[in-house]
């Protein structure tokens, strides 16, 4: 298993040896080609990913149109946790929007290693903290903030999203339509 996920893994919690072996043992590559999805709306979230390169794109399909969720992107995890851990149909789909290599792990390993490793229990809680965290302030922008400044965030939090992620997502990501995201990037240039 490659170090991308090692060196991850001890920026954020170094991890137990015997634990890195064990965890090494359950977690598989994933390759996805451009446009493959990870996981469908419907399906039960039976893996979660950590991205090695490429991205994602969460999305709802919903009467036919396709409201981008979030990104994921190198060193991050995707998935659908919800459906993940409750074993309950996903809400949204995962696809891939560039050729992407993941490492994956099932839910009974991933639930396996957080009972019997303190440093992965840490590493989990960490994740979540992270996700919620992100979570809270992107509703809090969507309720407080212009679409302006929520444009404004992205780009300080993803400096090079412009170049990878095509106009239409972003537009939906930050919940207004292409043509307003266009008018957007013409008064900032």
């Amino acid at each position: 298993m490659g170090d991308e996920l090692k060196s991850f893994f001890e920026k954020q919690v170094p991890l137990e040896e015997e634990a890195w072996k064990d965890l090494q043992k359950v977690v598989e590559v994933r390759d996805l080609k451009r446009k493959e999805h990870f996981l469908d709306q419907g399906e039960i979230c039976k893996h979660l990913g950590f991205i090695v390169k490429g991205y994602v794109r969460l999305y709802f399909l919903k009467d036919g149109d396709e409201i981008t969720k979030d990104f994921n992107f190198e060193n991050s995890f995707c998935g659908s946790y919800a459906s993940f851990s409750l074993r309950q149909p996903s809400r949204f789909n995962i696809v891939a929007m560039e050729k992407l290599k993941l490492y994956t792990i099932g839910r009974e390993d991933l639930f396996r290693l957080f009972d019997k490793y303190p440093s992965m229990q840490k590493l989990g809680r960490l994740s979540m903290e992270h996700m919620f965290i992100r979570k809270e302030m992107r509703e809090a922008s969507f309720l407080l903030d212009s679409a302006e400044q929520r444009y404004q965030d992205l780009l300080l939090q993803y400096p090079k999203i412009t170049q990878r992620v095509p106009l239409k997502y972003l537009a939906s990501y930050l919940g207004i339509t292409a043509e307003t995201l266009s008018r957007i990037r013409a008064l900032k240039s």
